[in-house]
């Protein structure tokens, strides 16, 4: 955990805290640590989501890294510039005069001006004996980031509904063979989809247990009117059952969505003024590391030029903003 910097007291009131680890989060603390804000990040882990990834291979700039090593990285940038770093879990946030109030499981609490909210989603999981021990090692919860490991392999995708087609859209262009997994019915035009793209289908059938041996091998799948079960081999399992956002403490607190997104405009500001979300956890439909890196920064900025704001300072402009006035 790093100190906070000179001139700054551990307890005083806070410029920023940013919720959560991911690319968002972290990006939003370099941005908020690199105008001079007095910043701390509150995470259970570095990365978030990205972490579960082994190999990026679209985000500008970068050669292929895993999302463990491109998480990092950022954080190396991150401490330069003197952000306070808190391992722990954020439980509640309250307004108070001035700001607001962050407490952490840890019994801790933080007084703040202004708060960013990127806390990220969670892939609903199989929850399944397999599942933990081979995630990064052959279970991927992002077709679009991991496909390209797969080309001319075995892969099963488990999932429901669109998100099916466009997981194996993306498989087969790698030339991968490709068994669709479902635990319902697929409707039939959807089944024409799939089949029309070479995806064997079995429905309503789950799997049971993922087996390995230092990488995924093979699963095992019970189909659910028989109750019979059979182990197929694969070389990869991804698992498009969908993400869930983990807002339901902060359902009184910002607007969500029906899918407990968070709601933002274009400066990434929420409906509680002095509080910003960015990343996976906002309404932005596209969810990819390198747009989650744009909203931190945005929100970051956004979060700067409102305590600005609130010191009687004049807002920071672009350029292009200066002409046009």
């Amino acid at each position: 955990m790093l100190k906070a910097r000179p001139g700054f007291g551990i307890n005083s009131m806070r410029d920023v805290v940013i919720i959560g680890g991911g690319p968002a989060g972290l990006t939003a603390a370099l941005y908020a640590s690199r105008q001079k804000l007095d910043t701390v990040l509150i995470t259970i882990d570095i990365g978030g989501q990205l972490s579960l990834t082994p190999s990026i291979e679209n985000f500008p700039a970068v050669p292929p890294i895993s999302g463990y090593e491109l998480a990092n990285s950022i954080l190396e940038q991150v401490n330069e510039f003197g952000c306070e770093v808190i391992y722990d879990e954020a439980e509640e946030i309250s307004e108070i005069d001035g700001g607001f109030k962050v407490r952490i499981r840890g019994g801790e609490e933080y007084e703040t001006k202004t708060v960013i909210l990127a806390v990220g989603k969670k892939p609903r999981k199989l929850n399944v004996p397999g599942e933990e021990e081979y995630t990064g090692k052959g279970v991927s919860y992002c077709t679009v980031c991991d496909a390209p490991l797969y080309r001319n392999k075995k892969t099963a995708v488990v999932g429901v509904g669109e998100a099916l087609h466009e997981a194996v859209s993306i498989l087969r262009k790698y030339e991968n063979e490709v068994i669709v997994i479902s635990p319902g019915r697929v409707s039939g035009e959807l089944a024409e989809k799939l089949r029309g793209l070479g995806a064997e289908i079995m429905e309503r059938a789950r799997v049971s247990e993922i087996r390995g041996e230092m990488v995924v091998k093979s699963i095992v799948v019970r189909e659910i009117d028989s109750d019979s079960e059979r182990e197929i081999d694969v070389d990869g399992v991804f698992i498009e059952m969908g993400y869930i956002a983990d807002t339901k403490w902060l359902k009184d607190f910002v607007d969500l969505n029906e899918n407990g997104e968070i709601i933002v405009d274009k400066l990434c500001r929420t409906s509680r003024e002095g509080v910003f979300a960015a990343g996976d956890v906002t309404d932005m439909p596209y969810k990819q590391a390198v747009i989650a890196a744009a909203q931190g920064a945005i929100a970051a900025l956004s979060a700067d030029n409102y305590i600005r704001k609130l010191e009687g300072k004049p807002e920071i402009k672009s350029d292009w903003q200066k002409m046009l006035e």
